[in-house]
Order: structure tokens, then C-alpha cells, then sequence
């Protein structure tokens, strides 16, 4: 298979139990080693709910995030199963400053229910 990473070719180690499995692999050992998936959560007041912050990643990484599509599809099915009385919010890279805390505060207003924002890189 070929890493959407690093564009490598890579092999994954089979048993006799699983041979013929057709499971689709993104992304090779080295790649998943470098670019850890580490989860961070942070809570910010907002005027009458909070907003929940959940980043995937720690650091900002230059990487095809398709290559972790399992993954994050698994977090944010996590997410969606077991957290409902939250508004939901995925974004691929979130910036957090004043206008953003404002546009969230005002959707939560709306919605009636506190923010879970999700994103893959947090910049503040």
C-alpha cells in the first residue's frame, strides 16, 4: 500500500487469521510514530453555555490529514454516540481568538446547548 503521507510504499504483517481481511491502511508506521494522535481538551466559558475544545493533534503538523481518516472518523463517531446534548463542530484547523469565541458563543445561544468544537490543529 502506498502511505498518502509520505507517498512510501508499506506492507502490513498478516496472520493466518487474517489473511483475507481487506482492511484499507492510510497511513505506514513511521508516518503514525512521527505525527501522533494525541487528544487535548479545553473548556472556555461562554456567556450562558461552554464551549468544549477537543484537538486531535498537539502540534501543527504538514500532513495529508486523509491519511488519518479512520481515525478521526472514530472520534467524531465517539463523539456523536455518546456526548449528544452537545452542538457538534468539526473543523480541520481552528484558530482560536476573540471573533471565533464570539461566532461560537452566538451559536450556542442559538442552538441552545453548549459547543463541542473538534479540530484537528488549534492554533491560538
Amino acid at each position: 500500500m502506498d502511505c498518502y503521507n509520505c507517498k512510501k510504499k508499506f506492507f502490513v504483517k498478516r496472520n493466518f487469521l487474517t489473511l483475507f481481511e481487506t482492511k484499507k491502511y492510510y497511513i505506514c508506521n513511521a508516518c503514525r510514530k512521527e505525527h501522533p494522535i494525541k487528544l487535548s481538551f479545553e473548556t472556555i466559558p461562554l456567556e450562558n453555555y461552554n464551549l468544549y475544545l477537543v484537538s486531535i493533534f498537539q502540534a501543527v503538523y504538514d500532513l495529508n490529514l486523509e491519511s488519518y481518516a479512520i481515525e478521526i472518523a472514530r472520534i467524531v463517531e465517539y463523539f456523536l454516540k455518546n456526548k449528544p446534548e452537545y452542538f457538534l463542530v468539526f473543523i480541520e484547523k481552528f484558530k482560536l481568538d476573540d471573533l471565533s469565541v464570539e461566532l461560537l458563543s452566538f451559536v450556542a445561544d442559538c442552538e441552545k446547548k453548549s459547543v463541542l468544537l473538534i479540530c484537528c490543529e488549534l492554533k491560538k
